[in-house]
């Protein structure tokens, strides 16, 4: 009898083992075999939305006008444009002569995009107007957002000393 149950229990562990083992390989061989591409997540590209490329000044006094054309909206899955933020870099005297020193722009507007079906509206000019000081060199860029907050790349830079 003693010799029936030794012989009991070491089939019932070696059928344990092997359940065991061929659960084990199975579980690994799921995981490793139908989890898809190795990697971190990352969001879909979306394409940037298009981009000024018409930005121009025109000095009245003190006062500057910049004036662009609303960019079209581009095909395929881009978003339409948003908004549009103006940025400028106010430079003195002495920091025009610095070759190497980087240029900070800030944020001075942002212009909502009223976007509408018919093409008339796309090629429409929009104008962001502020007052400048003598002595200072500005430079202004655009660029367009959409929805998300994704932005395009920057326009033409226009630069002028007053």
């Amino acid at each position: 009898m003693f010799k029936y149950k030794l012989q009991h229990t070491r089939r019932s562990l070696y059928r344990t083992w092997l359940v065991c083992l061929f659960v084990s390989i199975g579980g690994i061989s799921f995981v490793w075999l139908s989890c898809g591409k190795k990697g971190s997540p990352r969001p879909p590209e979306r394409p940037l939305p298009p981009a000024v490329e018409d930005l121009r000044y025109a000095i009245q006094g003190d006062m500057v006008e910049l004036s662009w054309t609303q960019p079209a909206t581009a095909g395929g899955n881009a978003s339409k444009p948003a908004s549009i933020k103006v940025l400028r870099a106010v430079l003195s005297k002495e920091e025009i002569k610095c070759e190497n020193c980087p240029v900070r722009f800030e944020a001075v507007a942002e212009i909502p995009i009223h976007t509408a079906t018919s093409r008339k509206e796309d090629l429409r000019t929009l104008r962001y107007t502020e007052k400048i000081d003598l002595g200072y060199r500005y430079i202004y860029k655009v660029i367009v957002f959409d929805k998300y907050g994704i932005g395009s790349k920057n326009s033409n830079v226009v630069q002028f000393d007053h």
